[in-house]
């Protein structure tokens, strides 16, 4: 019997969306016929949680997150994911507030990329500033999977966050920030990066339009394949 997924979303509702389509087109693959994801979204308020963060109120933020979690596991969530990278970093807080396993979207990512390209050593990531600066990538791409990580720089994550907390999350992605999505991917393959992972979900939305040099990770359809296959697990 399908289990059911605490979904904790809202940061930002493009994000949201995807996800919510990818877990029932991964279900009706899986599954075939009428079947859907049976889920439970909680979906916070991203100014809030955004205006948390950027204030250095990581604690609030969390705080938040964790609300959520306990939300959806009195909903009946026997499994819960959050749908964004960058909150990630209260992963920790949110499977201790809900009681259920969690689904991590830099555990399943780097997991995939190492199964499927055993060769592979460095990888390029491009996520929010937010993201890139909390231990969870490192932890799991790094340490975990045994990747040597290329970052953005400074300027280059200016860059990246102007156009995710931009356009992206108010579903307006269009061809011009895939060219600046595309200049920051390659800048990091110059770097040495054999791979591109695409960290952040928002980034999904104009990864048809990403002309790239190396191969490109969408951590979101990972994620989403392996929340999919935790909800089907006997």
């Amino acid at each position: 019997m399908m289990k059911t997924a605490g979904l904790i979303g809202g940061v930002a509702w493009p994000s949201t969306l995807s996800y919510y389509r990818l877990l029932n087109e991964h279900i009706q693959r899986e599954l075939g016929g009428l079947h859907s994801a049976r889920c439970v979204i909680v979906s916070l308020d991203f100014a809030g949680v955004v205006a948390a963060m950027t204030e250095g109120r990581r604690d609030d933020a969390r705080a938040q997150m964790e609300t959520a979690a306990r939300q959806a596991r009195a909903a009946g969530a026997e499994l819960i994911a959050i749908l964004a990278n960058t909150g990630h970093f209260a992963a920790d807080a949110v499977q201790a507030a809900a009681g259920v396993p969690l689904v991590h979207v830099a555990r399943e990512t780097g997991d995939e990329i190492a199964s499927r390209f055993p060769s592979m050593r460095r990888l390029g990531l491009l996520a929010t500033s937010f993201a890139l600066d909390a231990p969870f990538f490192g932890q799991m791409l790094g340490e975990g999977a045994g990747f040597e990580l290329v970052l953005p720089d400074a300027a280059q994550r200016r860059t990246l966050d102007a156009a995710i907390f931009g356009p992206l999350a108010r579903g307006e992605a269009s061809p011009a920030d895939a060219a600046v999505i595309s200049t920051l991917c390659n800048a990091l393959v110059a770097r040495g990066a054999q791979g591109i992972v695409l960290g952040c979900t928002e980034l999904s939305a104009v990864k048809p339009w990403i002309a790239c040099a190396a191969p490109l990770f969408d951590s979101t359809d990972i994620h989403a394949r392996a929340i999919v296959r935790e909800m089907t697990r006997a």
